[in-house]
């Protein structure tokens, strides 16, 4: 089952030469196909010969290919795959693999893998079953701190004043009717699931679905990612719940020991 659980970036007034560019390069990274000069200027809505400039540019910069018969427009390997191969988040992606793979399968269910990138959250690696949930598009996760299974992991790992700082003034935005909005709600939600290690946000960020999250820590005990299960809230009843969490709680206290790059990684994050 196909499920986005993000909101889109938006292009609405696109302003500066900068701006227009990296319009254009995101519309060529989310194509399917190469794109023909009138598409890539249709996506961004922008004249033609404007378009022409900036690609060329882009051209220069090798972000950007031109297909040489067709005369369409692909992304470059360095915009497609900007990390070298060994570069610690790649190494890590290759060293988890495996292991989260494992835990879909145990599971039955779509578990991904998230690095923290300072405050924001980005899907390292992703394990699906078949006919559980396709919930993420996109390497940069944007659903809501306070309502998601990321979100909230992030949050445990941060002491009071940070998450403030973080989320800003309440209430917090509803995505559903069972969406925390408040510090009272969310502070209480946070001190349960700092005791039995993992927490849970069920239809918080749409109607019909279950987050179960786990922080990762390094040596240094800091959470720097999380191990996410996402499911059909129907079939998660309390039982199932609990069986679920406790195994994604146990596998995220191993991840240590599962990927000698974690720190490296972590540390190119910002942790």
């Amino acid at each position: 089952m196909v499920l986005s659980l993000e909101t889109p970036a938006s292009h609405d007034a696109l302003t500066g030469t900068l701006a227009r560019g990296l319009a254009m390069l995101d519309a060529l990274l989310a194509a399917r196909a190469p794109l023909t000069l009138a598409e890539i200027a249709a996506s961004v809505g922008l004249e033609q010969s404007t378009t022409l400039r900036l690609l060329r540019a882009l051209e220069v910069a090798e972000y950007v290919v031109r297909q040489p018969f067709t005369k369409r427009y692909s992304p470059s390997p360095k915009a497609i795959h900007p990390f070298a191969l060994l570069h610690p988040v790649e190494q890590l992606r290759r060293e988890t693999s495996a292991f989260v793979r494992d835990i879909a399968n145990d599971l039955q269910q779509t578990v991904v893998f998230i690095l923290f990138v300072g405050y924001e959250r980005m899907v390292v690696e992703i394990a699906q079953t078949p006919g559980s949930l396709s919930p993420y598009y996109g390497t940069w996760l944007r659903g809501p701190l306070h309502g998601s299974g990321g979100g909230k992991s992030l949050l445990l790992g941060l002491d009071g004043a940070a998450r403030r700082a973080v989320l800003g003034e309440e209430p917090f935005a509803a995505w559903t009717d069972a969406t925390l909005t408040s510090w009272a709600q969310l502070d209480a939600d946070l001190a349960q699931a700092a005791t039995r290690g993992y927490v849970v946000a069920r239809d918080e960020q749409r109607v019909g679905v279950t987050a179960i999250g786990a922080p990762v820590r390094s040596w240094a005990h800091g959470a720097v990612g999380c191990l996410v299960m996402t499911g059909l809230t129907r079939d998660l009843d309390a039982a199932r719940t609990e069986t679920c969490a406790e195994r994604i709680r146990e596998a995220a206290s191993l991840f240590l020991y599962q990927a000698p790059s974690l720190g490296a990684a972590a540390q190119f994050c910002g942790h």
